[in-house]
């Protein structure tokens, strides 16, 4: 018999399809929707019951997971890849306890430290220090425990200057560090860490990589999501690859990985329809659409070393408080190894952006120099310093041969980056 920690039985979970409701402008319109919200989230329940064995009622529903059997072993390193709304956030849900399946169950042994989003299980108007005592307390230890991680945890998260602050005016990245700190210090015999990683900087993501590392070492079991996959294969001794709600490949890191690349780097459309896409956030801010042009207008997903990149985003605002809000866009370009090759940050670059009820955003890479290969782009947006919106691998495009350096020549030998240089020769 297997000394598993984790172990799942079929287990399945199904989200309702929810409509969008048009909203109210007026007063007396949003009097009249505050009346009607009850009987319509009345109509909703009904129809959730009604619908538990009705095939009338399938288009309403969509299946995040379907039928997921697996062990995770003591001290196992497992790694959860996939691409967008594939359901890896859906099952790590469901093994940290935060949500229940449709059908089947989950067996889970031991105390779980999960890191699914920014700040997971952090209070807002409490600070960084009474979270900490918090998040232990809630993982069941006492307080003499963690006073023995205290100053531990304080130093690897690298936020004791405000330590005694707020957690709510922490940015993104204090309070990933922090969380992550106490998740992992806090001695759970299972660590859950999604993609909310990505927010740190890299030497924190090298920091986190290691402690993980450590944690598994010590007997422990740590669960990985990440679309890093170099790191997931440096890390884990075991891959699990979901797609649709199923698991379509589980073993070794290498082979599942390559498995899972075959599928993803297939050169998408040149113009994506990304309001569909699955969201962790609260949709107050959702980008809805992307246009790759090149530099003769002409959409297209294909482009030659060198040419011009064009990409234009639309966005839609749903909360009216955000209008007038600063936005900043973060635009990263991952390799077919999804290592991160090319970063662009509106803010950095000089530019600031007000929000309206729905705009565009253009941005331009002249002279793109990324050599031939298969390219994913991923998007963040940032309104008033906080995360609004995250769309990893939103979509691929291709880099063809060209004649970057304007020479006459296409270049031939496969480089994967280039760069302006200057050349000269002398005599002794």
């Amino acid at each position: 018999m297997k000394n598993y920690l984790i172990k799942t039985d079929g287990i399945s979970k199904r989200y309702p399809i929810r409509k969008q409701h048009d909203r109210p402008d007026t007063l007396v319109g949003i009097f009249i929707d505050f009346l009607y919200k009850p009987i319509r989230n009345l109509k909703e329940l009904k129809r959730l019951s009604d619908a538990q064995d009705s095939s009338t009622e399938l288009d309403n529903y969509i299946w995040a997971l379907n039928d997921i059997n697996l062990e995770i072993n003591n001290n196992e390193k497992v790694g959860i890849i996939g691409k967008n709304g594939s359901g890896k956030s859906t099952l790590l849900k469901i093994l940290s306890r935060i949500t229940k399946p449709t059908k089947g169950n989950a067996i889970i042994k031991g105390r779980v430290a999960s890191l699914i989003e920014v700040g997971t299980g952090f209070h807002n108007e409490l600070s960084g220090r009474e979270n900490i005592y918090l998040n232990g307390s809630i993982l069941g230890m006492t307080k003499s425990e963690i006073d023995n991680k205290y100053e531990e945890i304080v130093t690897f998260s690298g936020v004791a200057k405000f330590i005694d602050t707020p957690i709510k005016r922490y940015s993104s990245g204090m309070r990933v560090r922090l969380a992550f700190s106490v998740a992992a210090h806090l001695e759970p015999e299972i660590l859950i860490v999604d993609e909310v990683l990505a927010v740190g900087d890299a030497n924190f993501q090298k920091k986190c990589l290691g402690k993980m590392d450590d944690v598994a070492k010590s007997g422990r079991t740590v669960l990985f999501v990440s679309h890093n996959l170099e790191s997931v294969i440096s890390l884990c001794n075991r891959v699990i690859w979901i797609d649709d709600g199923e698991i379509k490949g589980d073993g070794n890191p290498v082979k599942i990985v390559n498995k899972y690349l075959e599928t993803i780097n297939k050169v998408s459309e040149s113009k994506i329809d990304l309001s569909l896409i699955e969201r962790e956030s609260d949709l107050s801010f959702v980008f809805t659409e992307l246009e790759m042009k090149n530099q003769q207008n002409v959409q297209t997903s294909s482009f030659n070393v060198g040419d011009d990149l064009q990409m234009k985003l639309k966005y839609l605002v749903n909360n009216k408080s955000l209008l007038d809000s600063n936005l900043q866009v973060r635009i990263s370009i991952n390799n077919s190894k999804q290592v991160e090759v090319l970063n662009l940050n509106s803010e950095i670059a000089g530019y600031t952006f007000e929000l309206n009820r729905e705009g565009y955003i253009f941005c331009k890479i002249p002279h793109i120099p990324l050599g031939e290969g298969t390219y994913s782009i991923n998007l963040q947006a940032i309104v008033n310093s906080g995360m609004a919106d995250i769309i990893n691998e939103v979509c691929t495009f291709e880099i063809l041969p060209g004649d970057y350096y304007g020479t006459g020549v296409a270049d031939i030998t496969k480089a994967s980056f280039y760069c302006v240089s200057e050349w000269g020769n002398y005599l002794k």
